[in-house]
């Protein structure tokens, strides 16, 4: 999503290119015809230079990021295409877009697997902010708080939410956080959390805990030298640390 950003979002291109590749880019401007527009408009036509690599053209798509309805339409036949006909993971920069097309944005994203969203932060925030001690800071404070708003836009959500932990899964999640976030095997899980990792029973009913847990986002599974190691996602270690 291409808005007043330019650095940022070739930053954040460059960065995703370096972990994995990246088969295709879509670059979705502001087809808007006002100084938004126009900001957005020239800076795709830019990206659309730098981010081609090996012949391969950005997919360039027009559309109205203060609509939230357009925003979600656009997304749907994009993550369609993407996620369900090609079977790509797909991975959505909302550095440089309004409040609109950011929620339209976390709220389709709900809807298709394999989906991320990413910002690329400013190394200077608040850089556009003058400084108090700035003649203008007075009258620009005075008519940024003044601004009137227009009717709320509510950001709609799917209906089904994700499920919370039950007990055992929240001790599960304790347990490897307290623990650095990771744990070598399966085995070294179980007796963490007080059981017997020689039961085959115990043993069972873990690997069911770990694989909902995996797959509701908050843990991850990989093959060691020892065995199957069990981390923390980022977003388990959040809502580990939420727990406390």
């Amino acid at each position: 999503m291409v808005g007043n950003d330019f650095q940022r979002i070739l930053d954040g291109v460059n960065h995703w290119k370096m972990e994995e590749p990246l088969e295709k880019i879509y670059l979705l401007f502001d087809k808007k015809k006002d100084k938004y527009g126009y900001a957005s408009q020239k800076n795709t036509e830019e990206l659309s230079v730098a981010l081609t690599f090996a012949t391969a053209k950005p997919t360039v798509i027009g559309y109205n990021p203060q609509s939230f309805e357009n925003v979600f339409c656009t997304l749907y036949k994009i993550l369609t295409m993407e996620v369900e006909r090609c079977r790509r993971g797909v991975l959505i920069d909302t550095t440089s877009t309004t409040k609109e097309a950011y929620g339209a944005t976390v709220t389709i994203s709900l809807m298709f697997k394999n989906t991320r969203i990413y910002i690329v932060p400013p190394q200077e925030r608040g850089w556009y902010f003058p400084s108090p001690e700035d003649e203008v800071f007075k009258e620009w404070f005075m008519k940024t708080r003044n601004v009137k708003g227009m009717m709320p836009q509510e950001i709609y959500l799917p209906g089904q939410r994700l499920k919370h932990p039950n007990k055992e899964e929240k001790t599960l999640l304790l347990k490897l956080n307290e623990h650095g976030g990771r744990s070598k095997t399966i085995t070294m899980l179980i007796a963490w959390c007080n059981n017997d990792p020689t039961d085959p029973v115990t043993k069972n009913r873990y690997s069911r805990i770990i694989k909902r847990l995996e797959n509701k986002g908050f843990v991850e599974k990989k093959l060691s030298s020892t065995g199957k190691s069990v981390s923390l996602t980022h977003f388990g270690k959040i809502f580990a640390e939420a727990m406390k």
